[in-house]
């Protein structure tokens, strides 16, 4: 039989292990029905910034859609490898029927990495000061934030180049949403390898109404290394393709779009296929361009056409389109960028391991 002070030793561990357990576990005083930040973007690196309040100074930190973790540079020294401390947030809430920006709450105990280098900082966009990660991990924000309000897991996003766009963690509809269709929803796929990224299973690629040709294998994630597949990362500007893919998707674009009448030029870096904006069609409710169709899992289909997230005016008169040869053997076949993800609201519900999105708002 254990001893008495083996037994009152054994008790005390325990008791020391749900005590920090607990610590680590953030939590407030408040249940909101979800939280609301505003993105802006950057001209320069075109990476998305959002404000994070962790004590009394707001400080611009870059939005990684994939990543597991956060983390804040400390110009005075990091005493350990975290921060852990009190978070000030929008709330975002139903009133009349109607989502409504709320009053500001806090959540306590909420954990960022500490970096105590300033080169952690070099090719993040000017003034930021860290990385806020919205990965599928137990440490991101968005599970940090759910735990803390006791909210869904799940986060949305509107993201812009011409506004301000916005940032929701918890339940929606959003308040951005109200005068849209509903969203449609397709699977998030896992991937072992790169278990915190958002992957879709994309299904064929067309373009006015053709379909792509390309090796639809590179659209299979590999079992044995992660690689292929389709992912979406906030970090990378415009969505980047595999190269025999990339060059069977600009040959089909350029292919229906003089069939529309418009003219090519030369290209414009990082684009190869660019067009005489003079020869496009513009209508009311956008430009007369090809349509770029993603067929997803679930009879979904993600939808691009004109400037809002197909195309990009990189001079006077030229149009481009808003692609980038990935190269031969990239880890992702496809990342969907920045640029293609505009003017939508993305919802990516993590407990029910789906993606919920709305067609685009023509700019």
């Amino acid at each position: 039989m254990a001893s008495n002070s083996s037994v009152f030793a054994f008790l005390l561990l325990g008791f020391f292990i749900l005590s920090v357990s607990n610590a680590q576990q953030p939590s407030s005083s408040s249940r909101p029905s979800g939280l609301v930040f505003t993105v802006t973007r950057d001209p320069s690196t075109l990476q998305y910034l959002t404000k994070i309040s962790l004590g009394k100074i707001p400080v611009n930190v870059v939005v990684d859609l994939g990543r597991k973790s956060s983390w804040i540079y400390s110009s005075r020294g990091c005493a350990s490898a975290s921060i852990s401390g009190v978070v000030t947030a929008q709330s975002n809430n139903l009133k009349n029927g109607e989502w409504v920006s709320g009053p500001n709450v806090t959540a306590r105990g909420i954990t960022f990495g500490c970096e105590a280098s300033a080169g952690a900082l070099r090719g993040l966009a000017k003034g930021a000061k860290g990385i806020v990660g919205l990965g599928r991990s137990g440490s991101s924000l968005t599970s940090q934030f759910a735990s803390a309000f006791r909210f869904s897991r799940k986060f949305a996003m509107e993201l812009s180049s011409t506004n301000e766009g916005t940032l929701y963690f918890g339940d929606g509809p959003y308040t951005n949403q109200q005068f849209r269709q509903p969203l449609a929803y397709t699977p998030l796929i896992a991937n072992s390898y790169f278990s915190s990224d958002y992957f879709v299973d994309v299904k064929y690629i067309e373009i006015g109404n053709t379909n792509v040709t390309y090796n639809k294998g590179l659209l299979s994630i590999n079992k044995k290394n992660g690689t292929g597949g389709t992912k979406f990362s906030t970090l990378v500007p415009y969505t980047a393709m595999e190269t025999s893919i990339y060059k069977a998707f600009t040959s089909l674009y350029i292919q229906r779009a003089k069939a529309m009448g418009i003219s090519t030029v030369s290209p414009v870096a990082p684009f190869s296929a660019c067009f005489n904006a003079s020869t496009i069609e513009s209508r009311p409710d956008g430009l007369v361009v090809p349509t770029i169709v993603l067929g997803l899992r679930n009879d979904a289909f993600w939808q691009m056409t004109g400037p809002s997230n197909s195309l990009k005016l990189v001079k006077d008169n030229v149009y481009c389109l808003a692609f980038v040869d990935g190269g031969l053997k990239p880890k992702t076949s496809i990342v969907i960028g920045g640029h293609q993800m505009q003017f939508n609201i993305m919802e990516f519900d993590i407990p029910r391991s789906r993606l919920g999105f709305s067609p685009p708002v023509q700019v």
